[in-house]
């Protein structure tokens, strides 16, 4: 690695102590509102600002690996004005603007840079006609944020946003008011493998009307244009383009002397055009209804409507959705609920039908050593469904991907080799084996982020596939379950559970296997304060599931214990032990955790945070491990503020590393 260039730290100290040592530059001056006069001066604030990035990133396999590394320093001069022309309420500014100097060196295994900019911060808003109906603002803003791409890294990124924006109100009666906003956001930057070049333009026209006591209908019309070639540097980007436009009506209505009777309705159509290499369009509407009938202070009746209807591109699905159901607290200690319910699938290649009645009911009592519950349930299903394609298509199913953990696609029987997984702007697809990997255990498939993806941590993915249907055939399905808890000598709980359910065909096949079986859980926890402040929180689980399609044994175990150092600090340590046998996979699960979190005030003026957090998992087929230390720390003084963040993260997977440091530290003072 290069040696950094001579004089660094020394300018850097330079530049915090002149922060430390200079006054205030100008004072506030104040008008009274009444004031009229060709121009006016409201008043002055503004905040200097200096601020600290390292950024060290090691990956790749044990035997090849790379790093990237950057530092950089910025310093930001910001001054904001408030004034009005005439009188404030005909025509308020906030204008205001300063310099950012940007320093930056990068250092990687083939090459090194170094980087010295001047960048300018603006805001420029007018307020016309604040104190009346019908105010309208315009507004025009330059910044250059710190953009985080993931856990540790982060670039500069230029965002220029302008627009309009106003209400009308006092309309119908003053019932009814209007609101518009205009609105064009521009983002341009990158660094440390990702690029950001993104355009969006949104126009937004609503309608609420409140009337009687407790009624209102809103409307919302929103149109959305979006340009994007943002994405991983590592991989091929496309220019993305989308068009969408959503209606939105919603309304609220009220009935009966006491309130009792209440309706909610909401209508929502979306119309979407993508564009990339090909041409998507997508057609979307969706009903949601909802009617209760409080008909004294311990039973309500509910009735429940879900109609949806999508159209992507050729591939079309309808879903209806009916509920009517009753709850009743029948006595002190006896609850009950029943319902009935009816839904439709009609899509593309299938359809189903399918009837339920559904029944539950709780006994719950205080007791000498504390408190038992017994609740028991009932179900009866009957389902027909017509196939007459082997597969359906699912477009756009969001993904949050967290580290390395996997998540569970929303539909089983997940075909091999149609899983499509892209970034949420649609201008890039992950690879298989590269930015991700599929996990299948029995009838589950899930997405698993790998430690040198393009894919950065918590980032957001739209995935597609598609999923096998399970034939043609008419069958019923019961099933019931019964659960008892107890809470006993103050401190301790325990719990039992157990479900079953049976599927007859009546006539036809089912292709793929059912879900009849078995499932017993059981547990005992405990809260505890003990000594002198400390408390105990420790829970035990087995979870026995023998389902025909993915039978499995789970055994989990957490405990941590928190206390108070003293003052404000608390110390909380933390273990957690998962062990997970899939009889039919080999993606077992074998996972220790171990968690240390220190956080509180000291001296008065400041605040530390801290935490360390390990997980071992060696179950699966790729052993993964995480460790974590994070720290925060944040001192102020008056005008002064000091905040210093640092990471340290090491995430294996298999043979695959990927290490990070980060150093963030800021200095501001507010005038």
């Amino acid at each position: 690695m290069k040696a950094r260039r001579p004089g660094r730290w020394a300018q850097a100290v330079a530049k915090i102590a002149l922060i430390l040592v200079s006054p205030a530059v100008c004072v506030a001056e104040y008008h009274e509102v009444d004031d009229i006069k060709p121009f006016g001066l409201l008043d002055v604030s503004g905040h200097v600002r200096v601020g600290y990035l390292f950024d060290d990133r090691e990956r790749g396999a044990s035997v090849d690996k790379s790093f990237e590394q950057q530092s950089s320093w910025e310093e930001e001069f910001f001054v904001l004005t408030r004034s009005f022309i005439y009188h404030p309420g005909f025509l308020n500014m906030d204008l205001g603007g300063g310099p950012v100097l940007v320093q930056q060196q990068f250092d990687t295994n083939v090459d090194s840079a170094t980087n010295d900019d001047v960048l300018f911060n603006f805001l420029g808003r007018l307020n016309l006609l604040e104190l009346k109906t019908y105010p309208v603002s315009v507004y025009y803003e330059r910044t250059h944020p710190s953009v985080t791409t993931s856990r540790s890294g982060r670039f500069l990124v230029q965002n220029d946003v302008y627009g309009v924006t106003g209400h009308i109100s006092g309309l119908l009666r003053d019932r009814t008011s209007a609101r518009y906003a205009i609105t064009r956001r521009e983002a341009a930057g990158s660094g440390l493998g990702s690029v950001v070049d993104t355009t969006v333009e949104t126009r937004t026209f609503g309608l609420d009307s409140r009337y009687r006591t407790s009624d209102n209908i809103e409307f919302r019309f929103d149109t959305l244009d979006q340009e994007s070639a943002s994405g991983s540097a590592g991989l091929p980007i496309v220019r993305s383009e989308l068009d969408q436009e959503i209606a939105e009506v919603r309304a609220n209505n009220v009935f009966g002397a006491a309130e009792q009777f209440r309706v909610s309705q909401r209508l929502r159509r979306m119309e979407q055009e993508n564009r990339t290499t090909t041409v998507s369009t997508l057609d979307d509407r969706v009903y949601n209804g909802n009617v209760n009938w409080q008909y004294n202070s311990d039973g309500r009746v509910f009735f429940n409507l879900r109609d949806a209807a999508s159209k992507r591109d050729s591939i079309r699905q309808d879903f209806t959705d009916l509920e009517l159901g009753a709850s009743e607290q029948l006595t002190e200690r006896i609850f009950a609920r029943g319902l009935v319910a009816h839904s439709a699938v009609d899509q593309t290649g299938f359809t189903r039908d399918r009837s339920s009645v559904r029944g539950a009911a709780e006994y719950s009592r205080e007791t000498g050593f504390g408190g038992i519950g017994i609740s028991g349930s009932v179900r009866a299903e009957r389902s027909d469904q017509e196939s007459t394609a082997d597969e359906i298509g699912v477009f756009d199913e969001p993904l949050l991907l967290v580290g390395t953990t996997p998540v569970d696609l929303r539909n089983e029987f997940v075909v091999p080799g149609s899983v499509i997984v892209r970034n949420a702007d649609r201008t890039q697809t992950y690879v298989e084996g590269l930015d991700y990997r599929l996990i299948t255990t029995g009838t589950v498939t899930s997405v698993q982020r790998l430690v040198n993806s393009s894919i950065t941590d918590g980032e957001t993915v739209l995935v597609d596939y598609s999923y096998s249907t399970s034939g043609t055939a008419e069958y019923d399905t019961v099933g019931s379950g019964i659960a008892f808890r107890a809470d006993f000598l103050q401190n301790f709980r325990a719990h039992v559970r157990y479900d079953w359910q049976d599927t007859s065909i009546r006539e036809g096949e089912l292709t793929n296997p059912l879900n009849d079986g078995e499932i017993l859980e059981f547990g005992i926890g405990a809260s505890n304060q003990f000594l002198d402040g400390w408390t105990l929180d420790a829970q035990y689980r087995h979870l026995q599931q023998d389902l025909e399609t993915s039978p499995f044994v789970s055994d989990q175990l957490d405990a941590s214990i928190t206390t108070s150092l003293g003052g404000t600090m608390a110390l909380t340590l933390a273990a957690g032990l998962i062990e997970t046998d899939y009889e039919n996979s080999d993606e077992d699960i074998s996972q220790v955790s171990y968690r240390v979190g220190l956080r509180g005030r000291i001296l008065r003026r400041s605040y530390l945070a801290y935490d360390a957090f390990l997980l071992d998992d060696t179950g699966g087929s790729l052993p993964r491990k995480q460790f974590r230390h994070r720290v925060h720390f944040q001192w102020s003084y008056r005008q002064m503020r000091f905040d210093l963040r640092a990471t340290l993260s090491d995430d294996e997977l298999g043979v695959s590393v990927r290490k990070n440091t980060t150093v963030t530290a800021q200095l501001t003072r507010v005038f």
